[in-house]
């Protein structure tokens, strides 16, 4: 891998164009919303309050959205800045203080590009010196071998001379010593033989017909000799002579040699035969010496080539090296700005999850109603509605519609008997009931005749409350009527017979009522006795801690009456009538009559609508109230949270409850839930 030039990524004129960009795209937003953009800056301090509503509710100063909304753009001008720096410290020059990776890569990938550069040039010089010692060996060995060629030339020559010197003299001596035998045999013979055929002749006459055909040659007779010395004066005679001396033929040998000797000497001498030979001696060694020197080159050669192949081997291994420091360093930058950019994304998270786009829509119609004219209702924040449902509630509760009788009502009836004749079962007057209760209240288990009356009194009380006849309504309103005079006399029940007892009566009092207004009052009424009376475990050492009483609410928890949401609208309806009876609505409703004409009734459109909202945002107080109340008695006697919600919900719509009264009444619930819980 080669770098020419270590260059950032993103090219300059990329991220300048995207700064432009961005700053194109920062300036139009301003342009768009400046009262926005300038509110977290302390010139937005002199704003107007028309300024700051112009920017909206998304973008409200001092409101979370906005702060997110800030934070988002802080992220991105962040990332990039982030990335323009990481770049420029990747890319940083040696003049500048310390250096980036990118250029300490690009100066050992020089480094390395000038050892192997140098490698090469000492190798091409290896194989040019290589190259000039193998033409100088081949021009020493071609020169040695024409020396030697011309040595033998030489040689061959001197041969020929001396082969020819040598026919010469034997031709003479030959003919010479066939003149003597000739005359030597004429002495001897009267005869005169002027044939001068030899005897060699005739013998190589006879080999030759021999050779053609038949051989003819004596038998006995040893073979001659065809390849022996042409001249017969070198070797002994043949002769018949037996008076030719054999030192004569040594010394004309000896002669024959010398003269030779002589004479090859001399052509050597004259031809510089051994000028020739140191020549070519010479030529020998100069090719031993260039053999030597070329051995040397390839020895010089092949340590070049191993030093190369280290110094190559070791600017591979520095490249390599430098390239995985340069790698490593690019992702130490990259996983540094993916952290800093991971911390940015949780200051960015943080900021989102931190939004309350209640609270923010809160501010600025908080802002709207304080700071812009004309901006605050008459009710305030519970400004969304609901006069009208209110004005009808206040309009049925002053006209007694829907109004039923109470419990206390109800126990004055139950003394009259005669009111009751005409309806079936036994009948019981407000006195023994009232005894039965204190007998509950009171009992004494000392003996067995307490035991039989507290068992008799549990049994009456059980049978007058769990009638379900018209009667029996004024007998549980006697019965509760009693109980509720023993609340501040006596909470704490003695023993466990009396607790059992009064679940049992209570529970007998639920099965009788029905959803009669008169039974609804009982069933309130027996939730709050449920509530008061208690009974301590008898495992518990401490009287004090309210978590060891047992109260019959724990007995009663499972009735089917507090699933019915009938009798829970019917509940709130009565709880709504005794507040408003108690309240000042009614009785300033009342006082407005006074004044009116005698024999008229005020009606709600009788008053002023000052008046009419001021009543209406009272009506919504109580049933506020009550309704918290009510589903909070719900969750208490085992109905779940989720049923109470939708209790909740059903009558707020149905009431017109403003928005933050049901939402404060669902989050107290859920709230309770959580804290339960946990």
């Amino acid at each position: 891998m080669m770098i020419e030039k270590a260059t950032p990524l993103y090219p300059q004129h990329h991220r300048s164009s995207s700064d432009d960009s961005a700053k194109d795209g920062r300036s139009q937003g301003a342009t768009n919303s400046k009262s926005a953009i300038e509110t977290d800056s302390p010139s937005s301090k002199k704003l107007t309050p028309v300024q700051k509503s112009g920017a909206g509710p998304l973008l409200f100063p001092g409101t979370t959205l906005r702060k997110a909304m800030m934070a988002v753009e802080k992220y991105h001008s962040s990332v990039a800045e982030a990335e323009a720096h990481r770049w420029r410290v990747a890319t940083k020059s040696s003049s500048e203080e310390g250096h980036g990776v990118l250029p300490e890569f690009q100066r050992n990938l020089l480094t390395a590009k000038e050892r192997v550069e140098k490698r090469e040039k000492a190798m091409m010089s290896t194989q040019e010196r290589q190259a000039e010692a193998e033409s100088y060996l081949r021009a020493e060995k071609d020169r040695s071998r024409k020396l030697w060629l011309r040595v033998e030339e030489v040689e061959e020559e001197i041969s020929k001379k001396v082969a020819e010197l040598v026919r010469k003299r034997s031709t003479e001596r030959e003919m010479k010593r066939r003149q003597e035998e000739t005359q030597r045999e004429a002495a001897f013979s009267d005869v005169k033989l002027e044939s001068t055929v030899t005897n060699q002749e005739i013998w190589e006459l006879v080999a030759g017909v021999g050779e053609d055909g038949e051989d003819f040659a004596p038998s006995g007779l040893p073979p001659p000799t065809f390849h022996g010395p042409i001249d017969q004066t070198l070797s002994k005679s043949k002769s018949m002579d037996p008076d030719t001396p054999e030192k004569d033929d040594t010394r004309q040998s000896a002669q024959i040699a010398a003269e030779i000797d002589s004479y090859r000497a001399a052509l050597e001498f004259d031809l510089g035969l051994d000028q020739l030979r140191k020549a070519a001696l010479h030529a020998d060694e100069q090719v031993q010496d260039a053999a030597g020197t070329l051995l040397n080159v390839y020895s010089a050669a092949d340590t070049t080539k191993r030093s190369a192949k280290i110094a190559c081997e070791a600017s591979l291994l520095s490249t390599a090296n430098a390239q995985v420091k340069c790698l490593k360093s690019l992702v130490q930058l990259e996983k540094d700005s993916i952290y800093e950019r991971l911390r940015l994304i949780e200051h960015l998270e943080k900021a989102v999850n931190d939004i309350d786009v209640r609270s923010d829509l809160n501010t600025f119609i908080e802002h709207e109603k304080l700071e812009i004219p004309n901006g605050t209702s008459k009710l305030g924040d519970n400004d969304d509605g609901g006069v009208a449902s209110a004005l009808a509630v206040l309009n049925a509760h002053s006209e007694g519609i829907g109004v039923g009788i109470g419990v206390a009502g109800m126990a004055e009836l139950s003394s009259f008997s005669e009111r009751n004749d005409s309806d079936e079962g036994k009948n019981y007057d407000r006195e023994a009931l009232d005894r039965a209760v204190g007998v509950l209240f009171n009992a004494n288990f000392s003996n067995e005749e307490s035991q039989k009356t507290f068992e008799e009194s549990v049994e009456l009380l059980c049978e007058a409350v769990g009638e379900k006849t018209v009667r029996a309504r004024g007998y549980r309103a006697s019965t509760c009527y009693a109980m509720n005079n023993f609340r501040g006399k006596v909470s704490q029940l003695k023993t466990e017979e009396q607790f059992h007892g009064l679940c049992k009566v209570l529970e007998s009092l639920l099965d009788g009522c029905d959803r009669e207004p008169a039974d609804v009052a009982n069933a309130k009424m027996v939730m709050m006795l449920a509530q008061t009376f208690y009974f301590l475990d008898s495992n518990s050492q401490h009287s004090e801690d309210r978590s060891n009483r047992i109260y019959p609410k724990d007995k009663l928890c499972s009735h089917p009456i507090w699933l019915d949401e009938d009798f829970w609208v019917q509940a709130l309806f009565q709880c709504v009538t005794d507040s408003l009876s108690n309240s000042g609505v009614i009785m300033r409703v009342r006082v407005k009559k006074s004044v009116a004409t005698k024999g008229n009734k005020m009606k709600w459109h009788d008053l002023r609508p000052i008046d009419r909202v001021e009543a209406a945002a009272q009506v919504h107080a109580v049933i506020f109230s009550q309704l918290g109340a009510l589903a909070h008695s719900m969750v208490e006697f085992g109905c779940s949270v989720k049923k109470a919600c939708q209790f909740v919900r059903r009558l707020s719509v149905r009431h017109q409850l403003p928005l933050s009264q049901r939402a404060m009444l669902l989050n107290h619930l859920m709230k309770n839930e959580t804290d339960r819980q946990q």
